[in-house]
């Protein structure tokens, strides 16, 4: 029952807040600015567990050396379709979309909470407010990823790392 329930939870999730949230990721918008703007009410963490999934599928942000030399990414997108009596339904469409080579930042962010945590938030108070909350929120994994340098959360990550 706890899948059923978790897979409802998602479903509802992404119907009410997924493309919102997307768009918002494109426009290089923080958790937080996106919860600020979302019309249905969403958790914090909901909210980074769908940026950081965009920040994947997108190449902002890329869990490991191979991705980085990616040549395109997936897109998916969805077409309403009519039947011949204009019954409406929606079919998922795919497409490879070529990206252009990026500049990545290493990122070790997980890591340094794990080890420290009261050293990454003494670093990251330096920092001003909206590079903080580009970064804060995010679910940094333990491992290091690498971070487009070209987008608002790279020159975030980069001023993080000058401090």
């Amino acid at each position: 029952m706890k899948e059923f329930d978790k897979a409802l939870s998602n479903l509802v999730r992404e119907f009410a807040n997924g493309g919102a949230i997307r768009h918002f990721v494109e426009l290089e918008y923080s958790v937080k600015e996106i919860k600020a703007s979302l019309d249905f009410p969403m958790s914090v963490d909901g909210i980074a567990e769908l940026v950081w999934k965009e920040y994947i599928d997108t190449k902002v942000i890329c869990a490991d050396e191979e991705s980085i030399n990616a040549e395109y990414i997936i897109k998916t997108d969805f077409v309403k379709d009519y039947n011949k009596y204009g019954k409406t339904s929606l079919r998922k469409v795919t497409k490879k979309v070529p990206i252009e080579p990026r500049n990545y930042i290493t990122c070790d962010f997980g890591k340094l909470i794990y080890k420290d945590k009261d050293a990454f938030c003494r670093r990251m108070n330096k920092l001003p407010d909206a590079e903080r909350e580009m970064i804060e929120n995010l679910p940094w994994p333990l491992s290091t990823v690498y971070v487009d340098s070209d987008t608002r959360l790279g020159e975030a990550v980069a001023k993080f790392y000058a401090e």
